[in-house]
């Protein structure tokens, strides 16, 4: 497990209408880890979208020309699904939002999963 996944475990958000400091951190840094996990396995991160106390964002593969879409579920509620259950699934373009049907997978497997899909 890396650092910044585990540092984040078990984590009890601020909540509020506006997002919170330690929101903006976590964010910030899962931006930074989707980065690195796309480009380890030769996606890009083409879009990042920040949300409300949670993200998505869409990655491709360069070569052959494929998206998917990533997104994980409001990290005030259900304590670490962000991590255990992050959706993912294919896009027909990079503005399909309503896409190919949705897999579930761990953050930390979030690039060899989306990899395989847009192989």
């Amino acid at each position: 497990m890396n650092k910044t996944l585990k540092k984040w475990l078990g984590y009890q958000f601020s909540s509020g209408g506006s997002v919170g400091g330690d929101y903006v951190q976590f964010q910030r840094e899962m931006r930074a880890d989707l980065k690195k996990q796309a480009k380890a396995l030769g996606l890009e991160v083409v879009r990042f979208n920040k949300n409300h106390y949670e993200f998505s964002a869409v990655l491709k593969n360069p070569t052959t020309e494929k998206f998917v879409y990533v997104s994980i579920s409001d990290v005030r509620h259900w304590q670490d699904e962000w991590a255990r259950k992050t959706l993912y699934r294919r896009m027909a373009h990079e503005i399909d939002w309503s896409g190919g049907g949705n897999h579930f997978g761990a953050w930390e497997q979030i690039g060899e999963l989306a990899a395989q899909l847009a192989a």
